[in-house]
């Protein structure tokens, strides 16, 4: 009996990583408009930026559809397989609920739906050690176990450039984001326990960067895990941001580069970036 990890494309796991882990990934829908893409093989994270700056319309994702991860979880039973799924955050997508109408659908013996509470390089972090506990031999049940445990340490910061994404994702009043054009507020994001909010505010850039390192440093980085550093549309910002985090003594040992696709990039829009890390327990 093998263990099969699913997981899907909000994870912003790149194809050739998701091969050489043995990760299948199903794709969320992203709708421009009238136009239809599926994130991550119809839709790049090059297109999803060129469409969302071309201000036509704001895109909406869809969770997969629950025939989608029924398919996999036919196959693998076909097998005599064991699945996992590690998904992203239920405050933020229907998407667990799609597997756990098809695992219903099938019988739900061997198979385990984890809600990352997360999105992007934390869904990353939790398929890293899914992918190591799995190798060592590990279980399905055991191994789902050990997420539940850390997912709630995981910490995503990100500096915005604009408020005017949050607002047409409905984070931030018209009001708010007007006044925030106006006077250069920069707003320090956190995905936390599933949900997007807004962590402080700064005017500048220069003083949203030193807000996040704030953040970064009451939550110190456990570098047993891998940290990413997150960017939108460019990652312009990752050669000073390393000297930033070196300066302050926070830089992570272990950092990698992870591009937001359109899970994260529709609220934030172009311009930001950040860290997400797995905190110190």
């Amino acid at each position: 009996m093998a263990l099969r990890i699913i997981t899907d494309s909000a994870s912003d796991l790149p194809a050739a990583k998701a091969e050489r882990k043995r990760v299948e990934v199903v794709p969320l829908t992203v709708q421009f408009g009238p136009a239809t893409y599926y994130d991550g093989k119809t839709l790049t994270n090059d297109l999803f930026y060129k469409l969302l700056t071309a201000g036509e319309h704001h895109p909406t994702t869809a969770q997969p559809s629950p025939e989608a991860f029924l398919k996999l979880f036919e196959a693998a039973r076909a097998q005599g397989d064991e699945v996992l799924c590690i998904l992203l955050a239920s405050k933020l997508s229907g998407t667990c609920q799609s597997a756990s109408i098809a695992r219903g659908m099938c019988g739900g013996e061997g198979i385990y739906i984890v809600d990352s509470a997360t999105a992007s390089g934390g869904i990353q972090i939790l398929l890293n050690y899914a992918c190591k506990l799995r190798d060592s031999g590990l279980g399905g049940a055991d191994i789902a176990a050990a997420l539940e445990r850390v997912l709630p340490r995981i910490r995503a910061y990100a500096v915005v450039d604009t408020l005017e994404y949050l607002r047409k994702g409905g984070r931030l009043s018209t009001a708010q984001a007007v006044i925030g054009t106006v006077s250069r507020l920069k707003p320090v994001i956190c995905v936390h326990d599933g949900a997007v909010t807004v962590a402080s505010k700064a005017f500048g850039q220069a003083a949203a960067v030193k807000q996040l390192l704030k953040l970064i440093g009451q939550h110190p980085v456990d570098d047993t895990f891998p940290s990413y550093f997150v960017y939108t549309d460019s990652d312009a910002m990752l050669d000073s941001f390393v000297e930033l985090l070196r300066g302050s003594g926070l830089l992570p040992t272990r950092m990698h580069t992870c591009g937001l696709g359109a899970t994260l990039g529709a609220h934030v829009g172009p311009g930001a970036f950040g860290l997400i890390y797995m905190a110190a327990e």
